[in-house]
């Protein structure tokens, strides 16, 4: 072969190549209309915000989540919902990033978890009495990301972005999981009741004691700062409520001003807690508890004469 043919050769595989990147570049500019066209999915979430919405229901395979507006807060199936979720749900409609279609044949459906028995619908219904709605499936082809299509399309659309990952969370993680909530620089005095004794710690000015005797700073540290947002780790839906081992804990401001009262039951590296005139039992991890409801050992400062 020629240098000449050679040449020629190349010289029409370079155009080639010129071609086919310019036709991608334009096909990902929209030119074609399909590579970007994602069937309205780009417009209907940019026009969802919090202050439009007065109800979203999430439906999954296992699952329904009810979020109701209600002024400024959220309850979920009835309940609180936890703040920091539902904001993190809202961050996640805004900055949802939607690609173009990847799918149009009604047959992927199944395997990229669209089907109606698959998928998880998510349902929004309007401030002015609208209701807009779309279907979301499995996690998308790249981290994090997420199949989603519009109950009555076909296509299917790759959404990146926290999106998905919010929408399946799981009921305990949409509820608030406070048991108790004060400004511990009120309190003055807190009751222990545990083991079948009492013990009080008292402040004053900013020095503790515990039963007339100095008692141990970090440890009282400790013991507010659980005070001042005592956190669950879940919810007792169903099962046994610990009864055996009570601890009570009673917080208490100026005068008989009483701030809280948590009761912590049970023996296992998971216990239950309850507050009084509520009919939630939380679940709360061991370490907590006896953060909040020290030994009378810990709590006690140290003796200075001690070895």
């Amino acid at each position: 072969m020629s240098e000449k043919t050679l040449k020629s050769i190349f010289v029409v595989l370079g155009i080639l190549v010129i071609v086919w990147l310019g036709s991608g570049l334009l096909s990902r500019r929209g030119g074609g209309g399909a590579a970007l066209d994602d069937g309205g999915l780009a417009s209907l979430l940019e026009g969802l915000d919090e202050t439009g919405v007065s109800q979203i229901r999430i439906v999954g395979p296992s699952q329904t989540v009810s979020l109701q507006r209600s002024g400024g807060s959220w309850t979920v199936n009835g309940n609180v919902a936890d703040s920091v979720t539902m904001a993190r749900f809202w961050r996640s409609v805004v900055e949802a990033e939607v690609g173009g279609v990847v799918a149009n044949n009604p047959g992927n459906h199944e395997r990229m978890g669209l089907s109606t028995d698959s998928a998880w619908t998510v349902d929004f219904t309007l401030t002015d009495g609208g209701m807009t709605s779309l279907l979301v499936g499995k996690t998308g082809p790249v981290f994090p990301s997420g199949y989603v299509r519009l109950p009555d399309q076909d296509a299917v659309v790759v959404v990146s972005g926290d999106f998905r990952p919010t929408v399946v969370l799981s009921i305990t993680e949409w509820r608030d999981k406070t048991i108790l909530r004060m400004d511990t620089a009120s309190v003055v005095r807190v009751v222990l009741e545990m083991d079948e004794e009492t013990h009080v710690a008292e402040r004053v000015d900013t020095t503790w004691s515990v039963d007339g005797e100095p008692a141990n700073a970090n440890t009282m540290r400790a013991v507010l700062d659980e005070l001042a947002h005592l956190v669950a780790l879940g919810f007792v839906e169903d099962g046994e409520i610990f009864e055996e081992n009570p601890r009570r804990v009673v917080a208490l401001g100026a005068g008989t001003d009483t701030l809280g009262i948590v009761v912590i039951t049970g023996e296992a590296g998971t216990r239950h807690a309850r507050t009084p005139g509520s009919p939630t039992v939380f679940e709360i991890p061991s370490f907590r508890v006896d953060r909040v409801t020290p030994d009378i050992e810990v709590l006690r400062a140290p003796d200075p004469g001690g070895a």
